[in-house]
């Protein structure tokens, strides 16, 4: 009888670690973590500027994402709010309002009205359930809306770098992030039939990149560079006036300062 060796993915999990790592947290729970490899990867990079910089530029790549994620959903889910259907009327009598909607826009009554409208091709049109069913849009914002966002990368679980931001966006926005924008790609002939919410994780990821391999794209390559495109020196003047200079390679834990040296003496074999 032949024994099954074959190992299963939880069996051995480790094999599909890879030395380098991102993760993306809100408020301390992780969102996205990718491990990948890095191709001629240059440990001088580590004392380099041009890495945290490349991180901070990644962080706000992702900020932008969903930014623009909520700039759709407002427009999409509370363009207009109106305290009664009457108000709503006296609004739309204006022909120069009824000219800046679009179809599909939603229309938003204040509570504790049970219905919304969208903008249809004649006017408002009443749908069956309301936009916002918790009062989002009219709730004045809390310390909780308020959430701090990181984006880190890691070599063998150590933290390298990573770029922190506190943002504010939707709930709708920032209980959904996607940041390969893939979950709700779908074919724009099936979308007629989708439910509402269905329909916004659609249109917020319509025609967007992936932000992940972006991402990984933008860290591969600055961890690339040869020797001479790094900064490695920052100089500035302290309190007193005078000019001081640090070599950030000096302040390099000893494991990459080992690297760098393992890979000079490659280079001159």
């Amino acid at each position: 009888m032949v024994e099954n060796t074959k190992k299963s993915f939880l069996d051995n999990q480790k094999d599909y670690y890879e030395r380098f790592e991102f993760k993306f947290t809100v408020g301390g729970n992780i969102i996205c973590q990718r491990y990948f490899k890095i191709n001629n990867f240059n440990p001088l990079s580590y004392a380099s500027k041009e890495l945290p910089e490349t991180i901070e530029g990644c962080g706000r790549m992702i900020d932008r994402d969903l930014k623009d994620k909520t700039a759709i959903y407002l427009s999409l889910a509370a363009p207009q709010v109106f305290k009664n259907e009457k108000e709503m009327e006296t609004f739309f009598e204006n022909e120069y309002n009824k000219n800046r909607m679009t179809l599909g826009e939603g229309i938003v009554l204040k509570h504790p009205n049970t219905h919304d409208y969208a903008w249809g091709s004649n006017g408002p049109k009443l749908l069956s359930e309301k936009f916002d069913t918790k009062g989002e849009f009219f709730n004045a914002l809390t310390q909780e809306d308020w959430t701090d966002y990181k984006f880190t990368f890691y070599d063998n679980g150590r933290e390298v770098c990573s770029y922190t931001w506190t943002g504010c966006y939707p709930k709708a926005v920032r209980n959904t992030i996607d940041l390969s924008n893939k979950r709700s790609k779908m074919n724009p002939d099936d979308i007629n039939g989708l439910k509402f919410d269905t329909y916004l994780l659609y249109k917020m990821s319509e025609d967007k990149q992936d932000i992940v391999y972006k991402v990984i794209r933008e860290i591969c390559t600055v961890c690339g560079y040869p020797d001479e495109w790094y900064t490695t020196t920052q100089t500035f003047t302290d309190a007193n006036g005078k000019t001081v200079t640090y070599d950030n390679e000096k302040y390099l834990p000893e494991i990459v300062k080992q690297e760098i040296k393992e890979l000079k003496k490659k280079r001159r074999v």
